[in-house]
Order: C-alpha cells, then sequence, then structure tokens
C-alpha cells in the first residue's frame, strides 16, 4: 500500500512534506464535521445547560418565599426575638445577562492633510444547540424593603440586632427595614 501510495504522489507531482500537511487539513477539516453534528457533544454539556435553563426559569415568588424563609429562620434565632413572620418587596424580576461575541473596525483615511477615521462595530449574541441564547449570570433582584414583626419587636436591643442582620444580609439600608412588636392575638 506504501509503494501505490508513493506512486499516485509522484503522479500528482506532490512531494511528502505537502502530503503530510494536505493529510493533516483534511483531518482537521473532519473533526470538525464531527464535532458539530447533533448530539455530537458531550452529554453533560448538555446536561449542565439544560439544568442551567431550568435555574434561570426561577419564579419570583418562588425567589422572594425563599429569602422571607431564610430570613425569618436567621431572625428567630437571635435572642428575645421570638415567633417571627418577614415580608420582603422586590424591585423587578430576575435579568439575565447573555453571551454576545462581536468585532470593532477602525478605518482611517488621509487624503490631502484631511483625515476620516471611522469606527463600526457589531454584536451578536451567542446561541446555544438548543436555539437560546447562552446565559453568563444572573442579576437577582434587589429588594426594596423588608418588614419583621416578632414577640420582642418591642425590645430596644433585639430591634438593632434584626435591623443590623437584616441589613447585613440583604445589603439594603436600615432606613429599608422595620421592625415591630407582634400583637397578641398573634
Amino acid at each position: 500500500m506504501g509503494a501505490k501510495l508513493t506512486e499516485t504522489l509522484k503522479k500528482l507531482k506532490i512531494g511528502k512534506w505537502q502530503a503530510i500537511i494536505l493529510a493533516a487539513g483534511l483531518l482537521g477539516i473532519l473533526l470538525l464535521c464531527i464535532s458539530s453534528l447533533p448530539g455530537a457533544g458531550s452529554g453533560k454539556k448538555n446536561a449542565a445547560n439544560a439544568a442551567a435553563g431550568e435555574s434561570i426559569r426561577v419564579d419570583l415568588t418562588q425567589y422572594e418565599q425563599q429569602l422571607e424563609r431564610r430570613l425569618c429562620d436567621t431572625i428567630a434565632s437571635i435572642a428575645g426575638a421570638g415567633n417571627t413572620r418577614v415580608m420582603l418587596t422586590l424591585d423587578c424580576g430576575s435579568e439575565p445577562i447573555y453571551a454576545t461575541q462581536g468585532k470593532t473596525d477602525q478605518k482611517n483615511s488621509y487624503s490631502e492633510g484631511v483625515g476620516e477615521e471611522s469606527l463600526s462595530s457589531s454584536k451578536e449574541y451567542v446561541i446555544v444547540g438548543s436555539g437560546q441564547g447562552l446565559v453568563l449570570k444572573m442579576i437577582e433582584p434587589q429588594v426594596r424593603g423588608v418588614a419583621v414583626v416578632c414577640q420582642g419587636g418591642d425590645d430596644i436591643l433585639v430591634r438593632q440586632q434584626i435591623v443590623e442582620a437584616v441589613t447585613a444580609v440583604l445589603g439594603v439600608g436600615s432606613n429599608k427595614v422595620s421592625v415591630a412588636r407582634l400583637g397578641l392575638a398573634q
């Protein structure tokens, strides 16, 4: 088989190194074609993309309820707080930041002492196999305000500890936190 290949290369007037480069190029093209076939990627990658897509679709009310539960548990563990209820208000829903790819072209031209410069750019969203944009990160909704009602809400020291805990956990100003005493009927 080696003799036939050598004879064919001589007929085509292709040298040994040219044949090696040609073979490497064909192999590269073949690998690109195989990798672009549907389903040719790793199953793990597809599963990870699906999981990321599902986590993006978290309902705003679920997010709000989860924050309220965690905050309520944290505040209830403060000495003197007792039975606790928490309510949050959020600014808006989650905002996805999509991956983009683009290029910027800059052209300079000079004629008779007059210079012109033009700048153009274009961006396109990166699309994954399912036809959705590739999400780089999610910006979670910002907390607008917090109301805490607890048995120890009338104690100044407990109130101060609650406000400090809420502002530290949520990153909101103390002016956005209200603490009150839980009513007797509760």
